[in-house]
């Protein structure tokens, strides 16, 4: 059983809380009694209660110690500075007690909401600079903050890493550790952090569907799939984690079994995505060398969308994806009138201006589960460069057709870009 604050009960009912903890307090300065109630969320029946009198720090101290053995203190055991960081004063708590964590913390974030970032920063490294700052988990935590307000990204992951080794049962911190090695693309660190996630709360839908992810972008299929069978076997999951181990196997260029995955999520729902399990599944069946195959099962994806007034658009993507390029424009010109189709004319016969700096950018800032354009373009403008040590570790994953976050107007140069980058860079797996 893991604690968390919610702000409303129906909050901590929506996270699935199995208990509810209230305090209040009664008496006169000089004279409060604090207590605490356990209450039991399904019987809605209260279990224990404990009680303490004195000052507020001094009685809270020991009130968290009784709930938990392991309890840290409060980052001061000052009042006048506890008084005035409740409120909210926070420059002149940390004046008062300059090794109060919860105070520095208090004022970065008082600043950094005001959006004065570099005076946060300033402050953060104040705070830093203390010697007397006397509780390594506040530390960790403004060394998370100074991190992410410089946009240093190592430095950030580095710091949650350790705080997340102080706090080893705090699943918010383990979380944004893994989707910070994610998005890093340290894949294995993140698989490592979901899965201690996971372990804590094994309800925890969305952290198993994320270490699936994260297992495969690290190319560990078996544990991977594991990750998905578990999140397949939690309530009205079936489907999604069958279209999530399709996409895990897709990208490690295994198309024979994507393909049976995509397939089983579409026979599994049909409504699913509206049927995009049919389009991915088309894709896995052409790099696996059967075009033809290919186009029977894109036809039966086309025939989901008969009253689609894209439907030509689609068709003439698939066609230039797939490596037919003369009849993907005649599938658009011989089609009623439509600005997409126009637009995606004009891409066809533009040459696009290539940023290696820009790209570059994109391909960093854009999460790893939709990064397939911004990788190929960023690999292609490495290529051109003749940085081909740099492009290739881009190319062995396969980009993900269907692509959320992608430029539609780009899908249908996304898979000749890529196949004509891995021939050049002499990887095996192209469609035949």
């Amino acid at each position: 059983m893991l604690p968390f604050r919610s702000d409303t009960v129906s909050d901590a009912y929506a996270a699935r809380a199995t208990r509810f903890l209230h305090g209040y307090f009664t008496g006169h300065p000089g004279a409060l009694r604090f207590a605490l109630e356990t209450e039991d969320a399904s019987r809605h029946k209260m279990l224990a209660a404990v009680n303490e009198k004195g000052d507020a720090l001094s009685a809270m101290n020991a009130l968290a110690k009784r709930l938990d053995p392991a309890a840290r203190a409060f980052s001061t055991t000052n009042p006048e500075a506890t008084s005035a960081w409740g409120r909210g004063e926070f420059e002149r708590a940390v004046g008062i007690d300059p090794g109060f964590g919860a105070a520095w913390l208090g004022w970065i974030d008082q600043l950094a909401s005001h959006g004065s970032t570099a005076d946060a920063i300033g402050v953060a490294h104040r705070a830093l600079a203390q010697p007397s700052l006397r509780s390594p988990v506040d530390r960790a935590r403004i060394e998370v903050a100074a991190a992410a307000l410089a946009g240093n990204v190592p430095a950030r992951n580095q710091a949650l890493a350790k705080l997340a080794g102080l706090t080893p049962n705090d699943i918010v911190v383990l979380e944004q550790l893994a989707e910070g090695e994610s998005n890093a693309r340290n894949f294995t660190a993140a698989a490592g952090a979901w899965r201690k996630a996971s372990e804590l709360d094994p309800e925890n839908g969305a952290a198993l569907n994320s270490l699936g992810y994260a297992e495969a972008e690290a190319g560990n299929l078996d544990a991977s799939r594991a990750a998905f069978e578990a999140y397949g076997r939690m309530p009205g999951q079936k489907t999604n984690s069958l279209d999530s181990l399709g996409e895990a196997y897709f990208i490690n260029g295994r198309f024979a079994e994507a393909e049976k995955y995509f397939l089983a999520a579409q026979q599994s729902d049909p409504s699913f995505l509206a049927g995009a399990d049919l389009f991915k599944a088309a894709y896995a069946h052409w790099l696996g060398g059967d075009l033809k195959g290919a186009d029977a099962v894109f036809t039966r994806y086309l025939d989901l969308r008969r009253n689609d007034p894209l439907r030509p658009w689609r068709e003439a993507v698939w066609l230039y994806s797939t490596g037919r390029r003369e009849a993907a424009i005649a599938r658009l010109q011989s089609a009623p009138a439509n600005p997409i189709s126009q637009r995606q004319l004009a891409v066809w016969n533009a040459k696009i201006a290539v940023d290696e700096a820009a790209l570059r950018q994109k391909y960093e800032r854009t999460p790893p589960t939709s990064d397939g354009q911004a990788r190929v373009f960023y690999a292609e403008a490495l290529v051109a460069a003749g940085k081909m040590a740099e492009a290739r570790p881009l190319l062995t994953r396969w980009p993900l057709p269907d692509e959320h976050g992608g430029d539609p107007l780009l899908e249908s140069l996304l898979f000749p870009k890529f196949l004509e980058l891995r021939k050049q860079a002499g990887l095996a797996g192209s469609a035949r």
